[in-house]
């Protein structure tokens, strides 16, 4: 079955999405954004709605950023098909925002994170009630084709979501950053330390990715008593202060994407 997608906006995020969406089987995309961005062969884009009248769509991306909802959102939904849903990947933006936007179309909230840019990302995807199984599979199909799609019970846990993995490359890039930084005051050159944090944290997650072992298993197995992994790590998370930071910095993000989608 074929589905045509209407995807409004196409900045960053929405752009390294779309990149991946092009290439799926049995998906046309057209894009609205006034400005023109680049996009892939095969992609349709648009200034406005107005160019397209006449044409009808199976979805509607929201690719915009949330203040702009309420002004690009409700002439291009005049486009979806009477049976069309919405998709949306606005951040801090309640499903139900997005169905009003959509004159009470249901809608499907999708919230990925940084490395679906390279189809390796986390994606969850929550959806109202209304949404039929040929719409969820759409959306299921889109979530999939840019990393690990996990559907989730209800929006409060997108917020949850956002913490833990939406913002997680934050945290990621902000510790390798510094485990860069410490190996060069060991003593390593710029290029070296990166190649050296690079290799380690990939081949750290692919090995834990092949054998499936827990993550505290795979650090003892390598802690000999007295020996300098349990002498690092020791140090690293001293009187559980890694712990309690970690933990800090989801229960932050958390908040802040609550305030977000109240506000």
């Amino acid at each position: 079955m074929s589905n045509s997608v209407l995807m409004v906006g196409c900045g960053n995020m929405g752009g390294a999405l779309l990149a991946q969406w092009a290439k799926l089987d049995g998906v046309t995309v057209t894009v609205i954004d006034p400005a023109g961005p680049d996009v892939p062969e095969g992609v349709k884009v648009v200034a406005s709605a107005d160019v397209l009248s006449g044409e009808t769509f199976d979805a509607l991306i929201v690719a915009v950023k949330p203040q702009l909802i309420d002004k690009a959102i409700p002439q291009a939904a005049g486009l979806l098909k009477s049976d069309g849903f919405g998709l949306s990947i606005a951040a801090g933006t309640s499903a139900a925002t997005i169905s009003k936007a959509l004159g009470g179309r249901p809608a499907v909230r999708l919230m990925p994170n940084m490395p679906a840019r390279v189809a390796q990302g986390v994606s969850g995807l929550f959806a109202q009630d209304g949404i039929t199984p040929a719409q969820k599979d759409l959306a299921d199909r889109m979530g999939e084709a840019v990393g690990t799609a996990i559907w989730l019970a209800d929006e409060d846990q997108i917020d949850r979501i956002t913490a833990a993995a939406g913002s997680g490359p934050g945290y990621v890039y902000e510790f390798a950053r510094t485990y860069q930084q410490a190996a060069q005051d060991l003593g390593f050159d710029k290029d070296q330390s990166r190649a050296l944090v690079l290799q380690t944290i990939a081949g750290c997650m692919a090995l834990a990715e092949e054998t499936g072992e827990d993550f505290g298993a795979l650090r003892d197995s390598i802690m000999s008593k007295g020996g300098t992994t349990a002498a690092g790590v020791s140090k690293l998370n001293e009187n559980d202060v890694l712990t309690k930071h970690i933990k800090g910095a989801l229960q932050a993000a958390y908040d802040r994407a609550c305030e977000l989608r109240a506000g």
